[in-house]
Order: C-alpha cells, then sequence, then structure tokens
C-alpha cells in the first residue's frame, strides 16, 4: 500500500517533468481527495497556483511547513530558479521526498547564541530540513540541480523566508562521486583520512551534514541578514555572495564551538572542508563567476593566513595538527574574522559601507594553490564522474 502511495505521487513528478502540466493538476486534485499521506490543503493550493500561475498561494503554507504531510512526507511543485555560470535558471520543479527527524541544535539555541554574539537578532534562523528524495525534476533534480534546496529559489516566497531544504541522498551521492576522489588528490593521506572520516561514518554521517548546515543558516541569520541583504541589492554578484557563504561558514564554525566538544565541533569542519573543497571548488564558474568556488577560495586564505595548513613535496596540502580539536583550532581566523565583520556590518552607518567591508584579499599565492592544486589537478575526476 505503502508503495503504491508513492508510486502515484512519483507519477505526478514525472508528469511535471514531460511537461504534461494538466493531467498532474488531475492528479494532484486527485490525492488530495484521497491521500492521507500529504497534506490536502497544500495539494489544493498547488494544483491552484499551477493553474492560475499565482504562486504567492503557496507562501504562507510554506513558510508554516504545512507541506508536510503525515511520517514527514512532502511534495512541492513550482517554479525554482538556480545560478551558474552568474546566468539564472527559472524552470518548473517538483521534489517528493521525506523530512528526517533531525532537532538539534535548536533554533532556540542558536538564537540565544546569536544574541549572545551580537546583542541583536535582526532575522530568524532559516530552518533546515533534512530528507531523503524519492522523485524529482527540474532544478531540484538531485543530480542537474541544487542538493541544498534554499528557500528564496522558490517563485513563491517573493521576499518570504521559510526552510531551507537538504538532500541527504543526493549530498551523500555527490560526496562518494566526486568529493572523496577529490579530497584524496588534493590533501595528504592522513589529512584526507582525517576529513573523511565522519561523512564515511554510517552511524553519524547524516547528523554531521545536519548540523553542519543548520549552523551555517544560523550564520546567514546573524548580522543584517541574508533576506535583508538580497531585498536591498547588497549582494549584486559572486563575490560580495561568496563572502556572505564564507561568513556563514565561519559563524557555524563559530556556534558548533559553543554547541558542543570540541572533537565534535571539529567533526563539522571537516565536513565543511570536504564539501568546499571536494566538491564546491570545483564548480564550473570558477573563481572569477561561482559564489561557491569563491567562498572555498576565501577559506583557504583564511587557512593559509592562520598557519593552519601548508604544500607539502608532493605537491599536496597538509594539517599542521592532525587532530579534530586541531581543525577547531585551524579555523580560528576564521571565526574571528566573521565575528568583526558581522559586528561591523551591525554598526554601519550607511549601508553601502558593506561594499568596502565584504571586499576581502586574497592573496596571489593563494589563488595560485586553489587554482593549480585543488582545481585543476580535479579536473579529469570531474571530466569523468560529470
Amino acid at each position: 500500500m505503502v508503495l503504491d502511495k508513492k508510486k502515484s505521487i512519483q507519477e505526478i513528478v514525472q508528469d511535471i517533468e514531460q511537461n504534461n502540466i494538466a493531467v498532474a493538476v488531475e492528479k494532484i486534485r486527485q490525492k488530495a481527495a484521497t491521500s492521507c499521506q500529504l497534506p490536502t490543503t497544500w495539494l489544493l493550493k498547488t494544483a491552484d497556483a499551477i493553474e492560475t500561475e499565482n504562486w504567492s498561494i503557496l507562501s504562507e503554507s510554506f513558510v508554516n511547513m504545512d507541506f508536510i504531510g503525515e511520517d514527514g512526507y512532502f511534495l512541492i511543485v513550482a517554479p525554482y530558479q538556480i545560478n551558474r555560470k552568474r546566468k539564472k535558471n527559472v524552470c518548473l520543479s517538483a521534489i517528493y521526498g521525506q523530512i528526517h527527524q533531525n532537532d538539534e541544535p535548536s533554533i532556540e539555541q542558536l538564537e540565544n547564541l546569536v544574541l549572545e554574539k551580537f546583542g541583536t537578532q535582526r532575522e530568524a534562523i532559516p530552518i533546515n530540513l533534512s530528507f531523503t528524495e524519492i522523485a524529482s525534476c527540474g532544478n531540484v533534480r538531485g543530480e542537474a540541480g541544487e542538493a541544498f534546496i534554499v528557500p528564496n529559489g522558490w517563485s513563491f516566497t517573493q521576499g518570504a523566508s521559510g526552510p531551507a531544504l537538504n538532500n541527504a541522498k543526493e549530498q551523500q551521492q555527490r560526496f562518494f562521486g566526486s568529493s572523496y576522489q577529490c579530497i584524496r588528490t588534493v590533501f595528504e593521506s592522513e589529512t584526507a583520512n582525517l576529513l573523511l572520516a565522519p561523512l564515511v561514518d554510517e552511524i553519524n554521517s547524516q547528523r554531521y551534514r545536519h548540523i553542519d548546515t543548520q549552523v551555517h543558516e544560523a550564520g546567514h541569520g546573524s548580522g543584517l541578514g541574508l533576506d535583508f541583504k538580497i531585498k536591498q541589492n547588497l549582494l549584486p554578484n559572486y563575490s560580495y555572495s561568496g563572502v556572505e557563504e564564507w561568513r556563514a561558514d565561519s559563524l557555524g564554525f563559530e556556534f558548533a564551538a559553543c554547541l558542543l566538544p570540541s572533537e565534535e565541533a571539529g567533526k563539522l569542519i571537516a565536513v565543511n572542508f570536504c564539501i568546499r573543497f571536494g566538491l564546491d571548488a570545483h564548480r564550473a564558474g570558477g573563481i572569477e563567476k561561482d559564489v561557491d568556488v569563491y567562498a572555498s577560495l576565501i577559506s583557504l586564505e583564511h587557512l593559509f593566513q592562520n598557519d593552519a595548513i601548508y604544500v607539502t613535496q608532493n605537491g599536496q596540502m597538509a594539517l599542521r595538527n592532525l587532530s579534530y580539536s586541531g581543525l577547531l583550532q585551524a579555523v580560528e581566523l576564521h571565526r574571528s574574522k566573521a565575528l568583526s565583520l558581522t559586528r561591523r556590518e551591525l554598526n554601519l552607518k550607511s549601508l553601502t559601507g558593506i561594499f568596502s567591508l565584504y571586499n576581502i584579499d586574497i592573496h596571489p599565492s593563494t589563488q595560485s594553490v586553489f587554482q593549480g592544486l585543488i582545481r585543476e589537478r580535479c579536473q579529469g575526476i570531474w571530466t569523468e564522474l560529470q
């Protein structure tokens, strides 16, 4: 019976993918009348939104997370925007999956930390929902689109907030398909083993990935807040957005250090490095176009400045302190600079001052190492895998 329910909803996603829109709408209305797995009101609103192209119908229910049904199952159908090589791509997309029950760290814990560090909280901390994908199409299809589905990518948010959706299945596939090999190529063996261990931990890997993304979202919610910056056009290009991503990473490290034992916090940093240097650093746009590539470059710059990493005679990178508490020490400069940057942006007299704050110098040697020993060295892997 459960398999039959899943199959029928998978067919809706397939209809969307094949542009059988009228058929999909009819099936969604049928599901609203018969399914106890998905919320009836959400399904009816979805059908109306598709027919009228008035996507704002879905906004309030999404923000309130009323799209999640029995046992965590959900179906979202709407246009979703991704950015590749500074170009926007929007298409009707659909994602069907099941939300995991992850509740650490709590939003309340993170809110208290934000208040403690900065004395104010301008924006609500975005909630990260980790899920297992069952079916998808369009710009949220795992292998071709986004594994981390940000709320402002949906056409119905229109400046409103809402949960971020983290595709655990796709994240794992990307890790074992590309990040794993790239990390072993870029870093010498002992450093690579240290970085990879939390992600090959069958019991805890999903938990580590979830906490990493949730503290990252808390970083975005700190200071002026990501939504505010987007609305005020304070992140007009890839470099400013890259600094914002690095800032969120680094504040996430700070929050993890406050919430977890140093060993556990260090494992979250290992997860972050596997994503940034094993995956994001290799995106096609490169350091002059792609937000995540630029964020990875900034992270490497601070590792060198903190003397936490060096290049071996074999041209691989290695950590000076091979321990998880050592990883926490390796990002001390990340944390202190991000804390200072965030406090300064809160004290700006004019919002345009953020353009000066978000201008981070990258040493030419760092850029050379990043381009030659990370990106170019892994080109063969990525050509083979992509």
